[in-house]
């Protein structure tokens, strides 16, 4: 036996292992093999030691039985299945290596270890095997199967395809979820797989699971996954390959394909087809390419004769083109191009026929847009039907002779030369030698003999995309726009440019997997060609798309911040040292600018940081949806603030160049917004650049460079000298550093670079500001800013100047004062030389007094040689100007005078050029040549000296006696010496003996001198004659003292004349100066005027400026991060992505919202809850509580104002041109937006077409501010309010019930209110007082008639009165009602139950009635200020609502803030209903009324924040939720029960009386005096002028007191009786009757002939439809919609009395016309069911919101047009219901994708014309597919109800979540919510259904409201208070219902029926009928009665059991 069964498996394996195994393996199927396998493995647990070795071989057997067996595999899936196994196995203990082995080879059917050969024959066991790896201990296991199946798995598309389509991701996540027991490694195998297949499709689930894992608790910051997963989602958006199809027919077996229906006549002239597939190498075919017998076939058309088109690919993956015709097969091949290669193409083929009978036919053959063939081809007859269409399809197969009778064919195979047609198109040159001549593309056989040409015809055998069919040919630049618009896009021609738009008419048929279910393939073109698919539809997702269902882009910011929590350590191993170097540039060099290829991002991985933002540059490339997404989301702000908390060792190189790809990808992407909030909020944000290492600093500025100068006009303004400027203020101004210094550098560059063609005057002065305004020690820097500057002629430069250094300064000044001197005196006279001489005198002075920098002589000296430099070089210029040469004379007299008396001094001062012992001699040579003074430039000092002898006539012995010595000395000097000079002299002295050979008698003294003229050896005798005794004698004789006679004379004697000029000079010093001293007090202050002051002012403003600049940095810094923690709200919530795992309690706060009953009724969750334990421990419970009596009489003398006189406002003319313009601000303001808990500073702006206000304060709790943004449009009236009795501020109320209170500065408030009212429609409101106002309104006479409720009608006459939810000071005030609240029922018929309406609250209780008048009568103000009074608090303040509000937050803070931070005492406390009651009867003092909440709102009575507020003193009883009267049973009884009371007949007949005292005329005077109505004088308005009071606590001691309602002077009248209000009603021809109010008389009549026969699908009144006067009375519209799609707009009179059943109903004749009725552009999505929720009409009825359509989209249709006029795709898959708000505003959509969207009706002028482009909102949280919508932008409100059970509610202003309902449900059973609606009372009600029954739920549902529902074929009507009860009995229709809707009057309700009838309930027939009512006529209409289907026909509703 033991061996048997260990043979027995093995048995199996060697048997199947022949050649007929199919036959085997049925054998064994029937025989049960499988069942005995698993049972020998269940009870073999007996063979404990070769346990293992069964198993495999077990194993083995399974795998034999099922080899290539797909039957044999469903087989054991059904009978044993796969979950069986696994348990079985795991049974046996930890598994060897052998068995997982086994399940490996089962997955390939072959061996494991050929990777690459075999693909995935079997998936299900590497799901096991994955399921399997936490459990397997041995961690090497573990990484062994891990890696294994990374490597099959994701090897090519098919392997990644099956393990797709076998959902392998999220069983790889469910492993991923027992992370301990997994190894690191293989967990990274896994995540690595798992990024693999999500790049060929992930689902939104998976995604949301993956993030699922990766949150943490608060004490780990990191992941072990996050780095894995941040890796493959990189993966998963960056795609394998290019673009592939998301949706698509899979054709792989070969019976697959789709076949079309007949084609009766052919519509066009050509044939044209284009669609995308992909085809995969057949691995089994490879090596046997002789098999040859498949074609794979891509279409083929034919008629019955056999003629038609055909298109197929060979084994070998060559497309053929063929026609067949009634003889012949042709074909055409596209060869060396095999189509095999798991790619996508777009195959596009056009036959062309001739244009002339008897012309040449073409095909044209497309790949990917290119043409690649274009050849001749015969186009077969098209007369035939078609009844043989197929595409992918094998099709009918053409039936083939037998070889012998095939017919020769007409030409031989290779085509004979003399059939040059061919020759001449296949020439290379015809079609861009796309093929060589010998390559024959065109091959003709007999008709009949195609298969055994070409193989049999199979199907594709791959995967097919859209196909779309042409009946006429396409242009090529239609085939390239069909190629680019790629193989996703839902409809080609939508997005196209004009050659586009007429495609769309000519097609025959359009297929795409999207538009197909149940095999049914919808043809989306008009011709309704719907085919037949067999095979399968495969739809994949793609993450850039199906991240939009969870929450966007900001689902991946959490990833960011875990990142960012790398410690130090970890850093380094995802980093390499080598990437830095490698990357860093050189300082100077601009960067270089990367391309993003896969290779160069695989670098930049290494870092986690630049992979998060490769993710995000990979899912914004080619996908606007993403890019709006992250617009609108602020992701790009969200996501410079996360980088800027990223730790600085992980910013580097690779970060920078991740964002360059980025920032280059927005680019390609041409989205300019996008791309200027990356310049804004990451490019140039240094918040982010000023940290990390050097090279990702310096790398970032030349990268900003590179793109500057790239575009330098584009960033000037926004980034340009300023903000650099700012920059460097902020971020650089740290000078110690040398990297900093670089960086100041490389920005001071980039100043330059903007100014280097000249600065405007603006940047100009940011330069100047940011020199006034740096400090000290950093001018260093702005000297670099200077020199950039070009030449200007702002002196406020030169005062820097004085800044600099000593040594530079006195350059400086020497160099200005010899400019001044040589060039700023340009003549010689006296006067000048004396000016001259000032300099030097004023340069002795302050050394005599004072110590300088350097010596006055020292700095004599410089300008000296200065001057001389400059003497020397004015004289080369100017040959013979006297003036030079006067000048350069006197100024070497000066410095001959200056060595001479200074220099023997001080001998040591001279520099080198002067102090030289030879400079005396040549001093000669200046006075002469007035050029040289170097002894080196002798020789052409000579020169010159020669020239000057030779013209100068010398009569003057002793002149001439003078310059013979001095050149004698000279002469003989060099002689002694043997210098050179001699040679240079001796020319000198020949022309010098020869002028002056006579005048000095030299004939007669030296008759022994050489000649001087010819003779050649002058040189030589001379030298000789020197020595001799006649000329040393002559010389010292005659010559010497004469020269020295000349020179005392001429120099020396000059030394007086120096010495009388610089007397001169310094007595010309003196008088100056006192003049100077003089001019420089004034100028001193004319320095500091125009030089010091505008200085300081500049640096004042500029600081002023900068700091501006940095706060609203801060303050976008904060909205940022405010937005981000809203978003990270929904993220961490129960429903969000990042769900943390232990869900915090929620809290709640009363909203500001309110209905348009202005009731507040919506809570919303407080994530700023506190439990104010720290009030409740300070509560004094003995403390004395001051009342208000004690007010500060002396203080409100003092302000006593003896009247006040209304607002005067100028209203200017209504400015019509601001309508139509661009949007142009109008004004702006700072003013205060006043809330109930807070005062928030902003800034109000009006433009001319909107309102803005801007949040001005610091972070808020909720991470959202008060900003908001309105269309005028929306604006509903504007009143004028007081704020702290200051008439300073304006209430604005919008369309959408929602309002805000704006307090500006006094004298603004008129201003804006006169702006605003010039840009409305003109408002009736506003411009009148309230008392105006109020007639205006019409609202009393509608109270009267009853045709609004007490509640609405007190609630208004508050609002008129200035009272306001946003002020408590004035707080709307409401009626006591009731005065019995001891009884255990409460009867509202009996009178003495109510309190008596026409007294005061005070003196209800008549015994307080005479204290009251004799306090009165008594009182006396001995100053006769204060008037007298009856009660000294008044009836409404801001103490009695937090009173009565305390248990709801934010009025509980606001209580506690009033008590200086404690709760009150608690006997003080509002604690019971009836304790308050009897404390005011008691107490004559306590005067407060009630406040709205009491009639609607019960949480105010209950404590459901559990706060503390104490023990009562007596009773010690705990104070709790409020105590009620015993009537009611609940907080929701109360509430019911005490509205009821204020709707009740006693009240409504004496509220009037109540009025009077409140707003009326017993306010003030007599009456009130009369009615004991009077109060402390200060409450009354115009009492007290507030501004006059100076003390802040004073003015709080007077606020809250104000009753601001003016005087109104007759008695309000009293309200009808019910009876009366009917009798009236009744006598009134237009009114109709409330059917809730008449429900025992319904009728029901029926409509027949608008869809008959099709279910109406839609049946509605809209509610406003614009009338004009004129036309009142004449009918409304109805609209109907049927199920196929028709459209009825009909006339329909709810409310003529003539006729016997009320309406009247007029029929659109075009519905059943098929030639005019409008119809909706189809299709549908196939498989939707079609029901009223996928239409909405607009409450105009102008449009038709329709949803379901097959392409994702909501189109809009005109109903006055009949067209569809937009057509918006946003969402992810089929819009699913539609649902509008009651204002019109706004349009929800839910859709299939689990999200919604909420989307803004645009309007022009108040009227709808369309939605706008991109939704407003986009809502997530569901999971499953959303059913049912509905919103209340009153109450700012979206829910959602999907097919999982769940109803998520949202905010719509800011897209916020809220909350999760879940109706109750037994949890075996599924349940879906496909209904739910909204009451303007907030209620929500689900309708949801299970398998098995239908229920009703309400939630919050509070006061009396009635439903209308129809489960199955019964109309019931419920009402509801705290309960749903039925209010009749059902209406049995007898059909089923496909929509019902109450018409806006409630006057009927109307039903639309399975059989196209429309059924109208209502009031039945009255009881009177007029006579002749079919001759009265209807207004605009000529038709008489009889002509209209009135409907007369009544419809039994009664069950016909």
């Amino acid at each position: 036996m033991d061996y048997f069964v260990f043979i027995f498996p093995d048995t199996i394996t060697a048997m199947l292992d022949c050649t007929d195994r199919p036959v085997l393996q049925a054998i064994f199927l029937n025989s049960n093999c499988f069942e005995h396998l698993i049972r020998l493995l269940q009870n073999c647990k007996v063979f404990q030691g070769q346990l293992d070795c069964l198993a495999v071989s077990t194993i083995k057997a399974l795998t034999a039985v099922m080899n290539k067996s797909p039957a044999a595999k469903e087989v054991f899936k059904e009978r044993i299945g796969y979950t069986h196994m696994f348990e079985v196995l795991k049974s046996l203990g930890q598994p060897p290596l052998e068995l997982l082995k086994e399940l490996m080879n089962m997955a390939v059917e072959g061996d494991h270890t050929s990777v690459g050969i075999l693909g995935i024959s079997n998936v299900q066991p590497l799901l096991l095997l994955i399921q399997w790896l936490p459990e397997l201990e041995s961690h090497d296991l573990q990484i062994f199967i891990s890696d294994w199946l990374k490597r099959i798995c994701c090897i090519n598309r098919q392997s990644r395809t099956t393990c797709v389509n076998a959902n392998m991701g999220i069983h790889i996540i469910e492993t991923l979820g027992s992370h301990s027991s997994l190894h690191r490694t293989c967990a990274e195998n896994l995540i690595a797989l798992h990024g693999s297949l999500g790049s060929q499709s992930v689902s939104s689930e998976e995604i949301r699971q993956l993030l699922r894992l990766l949150r943490v608790d608060e004490s780990e910051y990191i992941h072990p996954y996050t780095t894995p997963v941040t890796r493959a989602i990189l993966t998963m958006a960056r795609k394998q390959s290019l673009e592939s199809a998301l949706q698509y027919f899979n054709l792989s077996h070969s019976m697959a394909g789709i076949s079309v229906p007949s084609i009766q006549k052919w519509p066009g002239s050509a044939f044209s087809f284009n669609a995308w597939f992909c085809l995969d190498q057949d691995q089994l075919t490879l090596g046997n390419a002789n098999k040859g017998g498949k074609r794979k076939q891509l279409y083929s058309f034919f008629t019955g004769s056999g003629m038609g088109f055909e298109a197929f690919i060979t084994h070998s993956g060559m497309l053929v083109v063929a026609v067949c015709t009634k003889r012949e097969y042709a074909a055409v091949m596209l060869p060396d191009h095999s189509f095999c290669d798991s790619l996508w193409h777009n195959i596009t083929i056009v036959h062309m026929p001739g244009k002339r009978p008897f012309g040449q036919s073409f095909v044209y053959i497309y790949d990917n847009g290119q043409q690649k063939v274009s050849a001749p081809l015969r186009f077969p007859a098209m007369n035939e039907p078609f009844i043989s269409c197929c595409i992918g399809s094998a099709g009918q197969r053409t039936t083939t002779p037998p070889p012998s009778q095939i017919p020769d064919p007409p030409f031989s195979s290779p085509i004979i030369p003399h059939r040059t047609s061919f020759g001449g198109i296949l020439s290379s040159a015809s079609w861009g030698g796309t093929l060589e001549k010998s390559k024959l593309i065109t091959k003709l056989i007999s008709a009949g003999t195609q298969d055994s040409e070409w193989g049999c015809p199979t199907s594709l055998e791959g995967q097919l995309g859209s196909v779309i069919i042409f009946y006429e040919g396409l242009q090529p630049p239609q085939v390239k726009a069909l190629y680019l618009a790629g193989p996703n896009c839902l409809s080609p021609w939508k997005f196209q440019e004009s050659d586009m738009a007429d495609l769309s008419g000519n097609i025959l048929l359009h297929y795409t997997a999207k538009a197909c279910k149940n095999s049914i393939c919808l043809d989306l073109s008009t011709n309704c060609l719907h085919g037949r698919l067999t095979g399968n539809k495969v739809v994949n997702w793609d993450i850039k798309d199906i991240i939009n269902c969870i929450g966007g882009l900001n689902v991946l910011f959490p990833l960011l911040e875990q990142i960012s929590h790398f410690g130090e350590g970890q850093i380094s191993e995802g980093m390499n040292e080598s990437t830095v170097s490698e990357l860093v540039t050189p300082v100077e060099g601009d960067w270089v600018v990367l391309t993003s290829t896969k290779a160069s991002e695989s670098r930049l991985e290494r870092n986690l940081i630049a992979t998060f933002i490769l993710i995000v540059k990979h899912f914004i490339q080619r996908h606007p949806i993403n890019q709006d997404n992250l617009i609108h989301s602020h992701g790009v702000a969200t996501l410079g603030a996360l980088l800027q908390k990223v730790p600085s060792a992980l910013m580097d190189v690779n970060v920078l160049m991740a964002i360059q790809l980025l920032i280059e990808q927005v680019s390609l992407e041409k989205n300019m917004q996008l791309l200027q909030q990356m310049y804004q909020y990451l490019l140039f944000d240094f918040r982010i650049w000023n940290r990390g290492d050097f090279p990702f600093r310096i790398g970032h500025i030349q990268y900003l460079s590179t793109i500057i100068k790239d575009s330098r006009r584009v960033f000037r303004k926004k980034y340009g000298v300023q903000f650099l400027l700012d920059t460097l203020r902020i971020y650089y101004g740290e000078l110690s550093v040398d990297d900093i210094r670089t960086i100041r550098t490389s920005l001071y560059g980039l100043i330059k670079y903007f100014l280097c063609k000249g600065g405007t005057h603006e940047e100009i002065q940011s330069i100047m500001g940011y020199i006034a305004a740096i400090n000290e020690e950093e001018q260093d820097g702005s000297f670099n800013v200077l020199f950039i500057l070009p030449p200007s002629n702002n002196l406020i430069l030169l005062y820097l100047f004085l800044q600099r250094c000593e040594e530079e300064l006195l350059q400086l000044l020497t160099n200005i004062l010899n400019y001044v001197m040589c060039k700023g005196l340009e003549k010689s006279d006296n006067n000048t030389w004396i000016e001259r001489g000032q300099v030097f005198s004023a340069l002795t002075k302050p050394g005599i007094s004072s110590e300088l920098l350097r010596p006055s002589d020292e700095i004599k000296l410089i300008l000296l040689q200065k001057m001389l430099e400059w003497a020397v070089m004015e004289n080369r210029e100017s040959n013979t100007n006297p003036v030079t040469a006067e000048n350069a004379l006197r100024l070497i007299l000066i410095i001959q005078d200056f060595l001479q008396s200074e220099g023997l001094v001080n001998s040591n001062m001279w520099t080198e050029k002067v102090h030289q012992r030879s400079f005396a001699k040549c001093l000669l040579y200046f006075v002469l040549s007035h050029l040289y003074y170097f002894p080196q430039v002798c020789a052409m000092a000579s020169a010159k000296l020669n020239t000057l002898l030779q013209t100068k006539v010398i009569e003057n012995q002793d002149e001439a006696c003078y310059i013979l010595g001095k050149l004698e000395h000279v002469l003989s000097q060099s002689i002694k010496e043997q210098t050179e000079i001699y040679s240079f002299l001796i020319p000198l002295i020949r022309t010098l003996v020869s002028k002056i050979y006579e005048l000095l008698f030299m004939n007669l003294h030296l008759p022994s001198l050489p000649f001087t003229n010819g003779s050649s050896s002058f040189f030589e005798d001379f030298q000789e004659y020197c020595s001799s005794n006649e000329w040393q004698v002559y010389i010292e004789k005659y010559i010497v003292p004469y020269m020295k006679q000349y020179e005392t004379l001429t120099f020396y004697g000059g030394h007086e004349n120096m010495a009388l000029y610089w007397k001169d000079c310094y007595e010309a010093l003196m008088v100056n100066m006192h003049k100077r001293d003089r001019e420089g007090g004034e100028s001193k202050l004319k320095f500091q005027e125009f030089f010091v002051e505008p200085f300081n002012r500049k640096a004042r403003q500029e600081n002023l400026r900068y700091n501006n600049m940095l706060k609203q940095l801060s303050s976008q810094q904060l909205v940022t991060l405010r937005r981000w923690k809203a978003i990270q709200l929904y993220l961490t919530s129960e429903r969000g992505p990042w769900a943390e795992r232990k869900q915090n309690p929620v809290h709640w706060k009363l909203a500001n919202v309110e209905n348009y009953s202005r009731m507040r009724l919506k809570l919303v969750p407080n994530y700023n809850f506190r439990t104010h334990e720290d009030a409740s421990a300070l509560r004094d419970n003995l403390g004395e509580f001051q009342w208000l009596d004690s007010l500060l009489l002396e203080v409100v003398k003092q302000v006593k104002v003896s009247n006040m006189e209304e607002d005067k406002l100028d209203l200017p003319e209504e400015d019509i041109t601001a309508r139509d313009q661009k949007e142009k601000l109008v004004l702006s303001e700072d003013c205060e937006l006043i809330t109930i808990i807070d005062v928030i500073p902003g800034r109000l702006e009006i433009t001319t077409q909107h309102i803005y206000f801007y949040d001005c304060s610091i972070e808020k709790e909720d991470g959202v501010g008060f900003d908001f943004k309105w269309p005028h449009s929306q604006i509903r009236e504007i009143h004028l309010r007081r704020y702290n009795l200051r008439r300073s501020a304006l209430e604005i109320f919008h369309v959408d019930q929602s309002n805000y209170f704006l307090n500006f500065k006094k004298e603004v408030r008129n201003k804006v209110y006169s702006r605003l009212l010039s840009l409305h429609s003109p408002n009736s409101y506003g411009t009148r007082s309230p008392q105006e106002l109020f007639k205006a309104s019409g609202l009393t006479q509608k109270w009267v008639n009853r045709e609004i409720t007490n509640f609405d009608y007190l609630i208004q006459i508050n609002t008129m009165a200035g009272r306001t939810y946003n002020d408590l000071a004035q707080y709307p005030v409401f009626p006591w009602i009731l005065q019995d609240y001891t009884s255990e029922e409460l009867d509202l018929n009996n009178p003495s139950v109510f309190r008596d309406l026409s007294k005061p609250i005070g003196v209800v209780n008549d015994k307080n009635a005479k204290a009251m008048r004799e306090k009165y009568e008594n009182f006396e103000d001995p100053m006769g200020t204060i008037d007298k009074f009856h009660y000294g608090t008044h009836y409404s303040n801001s103490a009695g609502v937090m009173h009565y509000l305390i248990r709801t937050e934010p009025f509980t803070t606001l209580h506690i803030q009033l008590q200086s931070g404690r709760f009150d005492c608690a006997d003080r406390q509002f604690h019971s209903i009836p304790a308050t009651w009897q404390a005011l009867m008691d107490n004559p003092y306590d005067v407060k009324e009630l406040i709205p909440e009491f009639f609607y709102f019960p949480e105010f009575l209950e404590n459901q924040n559990q706060f503390n507020l104490g023990c009562l003193q007596v009773s010690k009883d705990v104070v709790n939720d409020v105590i009620l009267p015993k009537w009611a049973k609940s907080a929701e009884d109360f509430i019911y029960k005490h509205r009821k009371a204020l709707e009740s007949e006693y009240v409504s007949a004496h509220l009037h009386e109540w009025i009077d005292l409140i707003f009326g005329y017993k306010q003030r005077g007599p009456a009130a005096v009369e009615a004991l109505n009077v109060f402390y004088y200060c409450s009354y308005e115009g009492a007290v002028d507030l501004d006059a009071l100076t003390d802040e606590k004073e003015r709080k001691a007077l606020e809250g007191m104000i009753n601001n309602f003016g005087q109104t002077l007759e008695p309000h009248p009293p309200r009808l009786s019910a009876e009366e209000a009917v009798q009236k009603q009744a006598k009134t021809d237009t009114s109709t009757l409330n059917l809730f109010q008449h429900l025992s008389e319904l009728k029901s009549f029926f409509i027949e002939g608008i869809s008959d026969g099709i279910p109406l699908i839609k049946a509605i009144v809209p509610k406003n439809q614009s009338r004009s006067f004129m036309s009142q009375g004449s009918p409304e519209l109805l609209i109907t919609v049927s199920m196929n799609y028709v459209v009825g707009t009909h006339g329909w009179l709810p409310y003529d009395r003539n006729i016997s059943n009320y309406f009247t109903f007029i029929k659109d004749q075009t519905v059943t016309n098929p030639k005019t009725q409008r119809s909706m552009n189809g299709p549908f999505a196939p498989g939707l069911e079609i029901t009223s929720k996928l239409f909405i009409v607009s409450h105009d009825a102008k449009l038709l919101f329709s949803a379901g359509h097959w392409d994702n989209s909501i189109q809009v249709m005109s109903l006055t047009k009949g067209k569809t006029i937009s057509h918006n795709i946003r969402h992810m898959d089929i819009v699913t219901c539609l649902a509008t708000d009651y204002c019109g505003i706004h349009l929800i959509s839910g859709s299939r994708d689990t999200t919604c969207m909420i989307w803004q009706i645009i309007q022009q002028g108040g009227v709808p014309v369309g939605l706008a482009s991109k939704p407003f909102q986009i809502l997530y949280g569901h999971t499953d597919e959303v059913l049912s919508v509905g919103i209340s932008t009153e109450l700012d409100m979206a829910v959602s109800g999907s097919r999982d059970g769940t109803v998520i509610i949202h905010t719509i202003q800011k897209g916020q979540y809220m909350r999760t309902l879940r109706p109750p449900c037994e949890s075996s059973l599924l349940l879906t919510v496909p209904n739910l609606a909204i009451s303007w009372e907030g209620h929500i009600v689900i309708y949801s259904s299970t398998e098995e029954k239908t229920n009703l739920k309400v939630y919050n549902s509070i006061k009396f409201h009635e439903y209308v529902m129809y489960p199955c074929n019964y109309v019931c009507v419920f009402s509801f208070f705290s309960s749903l009860n039925l209010s009749m009995n059902p209406l049995a229709m007898r059909m089923p219902i496909h929509c019902v809707c109450v018409t806006k009057e409630y006057s009927h309700i109307l039903v639309g029926l399975e059989d196209g009838k429309l059924i109208v309930v209502g009031v039945g027939k009255p009881a009177e009928m007029r006579s002749g009512q079919l001759s009265r006529k209807l207004w605009g209409s000529s038709k008489r009665l009889s002509q209209i289907s009135a409907g007369e026909t009544e419809y039994n509703t009664q069950d016909s059991k």
